[in-house]
């Protein structure tokens, strides 16, 4: 992540160094600005003292700084370097972030905790408040927390109120000889060797049996409910939402940790669709690709989910080859684990197959069967303002699956933790559940939708549009939801991101008609 070798050591034993503050109540303002520009500036003095006038702390220079800064990009870690001029102290208004990358804004977040024990801080505090003035008053606002004496134990209330876990029965196919006829993009050929995946983890007979005997040669069978659907390609249980008049985005300052791309809100009329009522799952997109015919070539698998060799993420896909050619999950992977490492191209020429419609037109979104964005954002929340699936209740453990803490990852590569034990959540896990029922709308993975991503679209009047979607061909494409690797703030139903369209991500394809 550094730029010289040793600038990022520097600041750590700099901040290890610095003298413990007391646990003293509603010290004043100036002591704690006093504080506060120590800790920024401790490396800054330490980067002089040595000389180093160009080093750098993370990957971009200072253009790619002020960029991020006016667009409010947060938390990318690795792309705001320090300035390489002179590294002068940072005064009360000078702003933070055009001068220290993410990762030493963590850093030394967690120096201002140990400097002020009795204060709740993350690093979102310091993004939120950029200088050290705003950020001396914001933690001098902040409510004192309890400091416990040795041998002393505290129940969070949170963790009282973690709601019952509920797992829903997997109805989604795994075996190409579950649903006769379920050969999608022109039938025929391919898939005989996709019985061999996991036999004990199979869709219930009673099921298969059920949406065999409904089929009427369409593609989706009665639920169980008018509003209910099963997808018989692939045993997806859909949810129809009704039409309605969506509130889009959010308005400056309705929420703290909105970016500007969320903005400004609008109204959408939307007529009514179907979505998922869950991920894709490992064991449905391996059956995808065992069952399309004609058999995918090699250089559109590497579209999809095939990694090169040197890629060092190899060992997080969780789909294996075998030498006969099928594919299935690899060992310890369950097989309703939502389908990870997949590019939108991925996403989107499953949509095509689970509709029978010809994958191999997999990389236009003119008839993809991704959701809009304003889609997305409907189904995660309806028609309100919420800023959560559940309303806007603050996230918590046990309603949807995040990373709780980031100091966990503090200098450790994502790479290095086995693929068994990435914490992600089965699809039929009933976790951030939408007003319609929809599961996993926030946090587990991100998920891919239909539109080109661009920042002002909203400003646009395309987006006020009736069923609005971003057609306009551009160089990335919009994700929704955040996933396990990030922070609660990117699992808003408002938040919203882009990512270029082959980029294999921690996500899957949600799909809708």
């Amino acid at each position: 992540r550094s730029g010289e070798a040793g600038s990022d050591d520097s600041l750590i034993a700099i901040a290890c160094s610095l003298p413990l503050m007391s646990s003293s109540v509603g010290a004043a303002l100036d002591g704690i600005q006093s504080r506060v520009s120590k800790v920024f500036n401790a490396p800054f003095k330490s980067l002089r003292k040595s000389g180093s006038r160009d080093a750098r702390i993370g990957l971009g220079g200072q253009a790619a700084a002020d960029a991020a800064a006016d667009e409010g990009v947060l938390g990318n870690g690795g792309d705001i370097s320090v300035c390489g001029s002179d590294f002068e102290e940072l005064g009360p208004q000078d702003n933070i972030l055009r001068r220290c990358d993410s990762r030493m804004i963590a850093m030394t977040s967690f120096e201002l905790s140990r400097q002020f024990p009795d204060k709740e801080i993350n690093p979102r505090l310091v993004f939120d408040n950029p200088t050290i003035e705003s950020l001396s008053a914001a933690i001098e606002r902040l409510p004192s927390t309890t400091v416990l004496l040795a041998g002393e134990e505290v129940v969070e209330e949170d963790d009282r109120a973690v709601p019952p876990r509920v797992v829903r029965p997997f109805t989604q196919l795994l075996n190409a000889a579950d649903a006769a006829g379920g050969r999608g993009g022109g039938g025929g050929g391919g898939g005989a060797g996709a019985e061999k995946l996991d036999e004990a983890a199979r869709t219930e007979r009673a099921f298969v049996e059920r949406i065999k005997a409904a089929r009427r040669g369409g593609v989706y069978a009665a639920g169980d409910s008018s509003d209910r659907l099963w997808r018989l390609t692939d045993g997806m249980e859909c949810v129809m939402l009704p039409g309605a008049c969506a509130r889009i985005g959010v308005e400056g300052g309705e929420d703290p940790d909105a970016l500007l791309c969320e903005t400004p809100s609008h109204d959408v009329e939307l007529s009514s669709f179907l979505m998922d009522i869950e991920p894709v799952s490992v064991g449905a997109y391996a059956r995808f690709l065992n069952m399309a015919s004609p058999s995918p070539t090699q250089e559109m698998l590497l579209d999809w989910c095939l990694l090169v060799a040197s890629d060092e993420r190899c060992c997080h896909s969780p789909l294996m080859r075998t030498p006969d050619g099928t594919w299935q999950a690899k060992a310890g992977v369950p097989l309703s684990w939502p389908m990870i490492l997949v590019s939108w191209y991925g996403a989107n020429a499953y949509s095509l197959w689970a509709h029978g419609r010809d994958w191999r037109t997999y990389r236009g979104a003119a008839h993809s069967f991704l959701p809009t964005e304003a889609q997305w954002e409907y189904a995660a929340r309806g028609a309100s303002k919420a800023r959560f699936p559940w309303g806007d209740a603050e996230a918590r453990k046990g309603l949807l699956n995040v990373c709780w803490d980031t100091a966990a990852y503090e200098g450790v590569s994502h790479v290095d933790m086995p693929l068994t034990a990435l914490p992600l959540e089965c699809v039929n896990v009933e976790l951030a559940r939408s007003p319609f029922g929809l599961r996993h709308m926030a946090g587990n993975v991100w998920q891919w939708c239909r539109d080109s991503y661009n920042g002002n679209f909203y400003c646009e009047a395309a987006a006020s549009r009736p069923d609005a979607c971003n057609y306009e061909e551009m160089p990335m494409k919009s994700e929704r939801g955040g996933s396990w690797v990030g922070p609660p703030a990117l699992a808003r139903s408002s938040s919203r991101r882009g990512r270029c369209p082959e980029a294999k991500a921690l996500a899957q394809p949600a799909v809708d008609l």
